[in-house]
């Protein structure tokens, strides 16, 4: 493949065009076809994580960091009321390391969205809570969340949303299955 056929493709197509015309080009007998799809995944996966992150340190009322803090976050609102859990509960709802989960609600008890305390069913147990600030500026920024995610898919159609929605269900209950 020339450079001028690796630069048609570039043209024509998205980076990971460029990327599979540059292999055929540089390694023609190598199968890179697998790239059609994780290659795309991956770097879309990159992206919207940027805008994403992007976006919530950027609004209105209490920033959140990163896309990490917010998954965190909604995982708690998500639980209803009181709004708690349990760091095993985060952990697995998460897939977070201990550490990691540290760090995360380290920060966000530092900047008022969370508060930790004892279980009021085992006082062993520590209780993970949004603070009545936290859900209130968390409520206002799930609401633009979504409504970013919606304009990020409007170039889709409802069917090809639908149909991509199924795919990736699949390959990730593969996934999850083989992280056990």
């Amino acid at each position: 493949m020339s450079k001028d056929d690796v630069n048609k493709a570039v043209s024509d197509g998205d980076s990971v065009d460029a990327m599979l015309a540059e292999w055929r080009s540089e390694w023609p007998e190598l199968d890179v076809s697998s790239s059609v799809v994780v290659a795309r995944l991956l770097r879309a996966a990159r992206l919207l994580e940027e805008l994403f992150a992007t976006r919530l340190r950027r609004s209105e009322g209490m920033p959140i960091a990163n896309v990490g803090d917010f998954d965190l976050l909604q995982a708690l609102r998500r639980s209803g009321p009181p709004y708690a859990l349990t760091p095993g509960q985060l952990r697995r709802a998460l897939v977070v390391s201990s550490a990691g989960l540290t760090g995360r609600l380290n920060r966000l008890e530092r900047e008022g969205w969370i508060e930790r305390g004892p279980s009021p069913v085992d006082g062993r147990s520590i209780l993970v809570g949004l603070t009545q600030e936290g859900r209130a500026s968390f409520d206002r920024t799930v609401r633009r969340h979504f409504s970013l995610e919606q304009d990020v898919l409007s170039v889709l159609e409802p069917r090809e949303r639908a149909a991509i929605a199924d795919v990736l269900r699949k390959l990730l209950v593969s996934l999850e299955q083989d992280a056990r």
